[in-house]
């Protein structure tokens, strides 16, 4: 053996084969990590206990994919939970939105009644 050189790196190795087994369990955690992360915005008690009851699906999937990274339905399983998640929390997202977008456009309306209603009272004072 020449100097320098480790005696397993003239074996071959299963580690590539072991690696790409888990590189798709290892994008599957990445994924729920970032749809954890998005989930971090969702305010409000019903839409923070919905987006976790998505999460926990999808956590509970890509859990099952470790003790069998190379099962293709555990894989496919555990992308549509994550997938799933995603569009609970950016549905959940959509409706703070125009549920903001309501408050601010209710805050105007509100003053436009008040402008209304002390026109009113104005004129009614007039003719009197």
């Amino acid at each position: 053996m020449a100097e320098g050189r480790n005696a397993a790196a003239d074996r071959p190795s299963k580690a590539g084969t072991m690696s790409s087994e888990w590189a798709a369990v290892d994008v599957l955690i990445r994924d729920l990590g970032a749809t954890v992360a998005a989930a971090g915005d969702v305010r409000g008690e019903l839409a923070r206990a919905m987006a976790d009851q998505a999460i926990h699906k999808a956590s509970v999937a890509v859990s099952q994919t470790i003790s069998d990274p190379g099962n293709g339905q555990l894989l496919a399983a555990a992308r549509e939970a994550i997938e799933t998640a995603h569009h609970v929390i950016a549905a959940l997202d959509e409706q703070v939105a125009r549920a903001h977008a309501l408050s601010v456009s209710s805050v105007g309306l509100r003053g436009r009644a008040l402008e209304l209603v002390e026109h009113a009272r104005k004129a009614r004072t007039d003719r009197q």
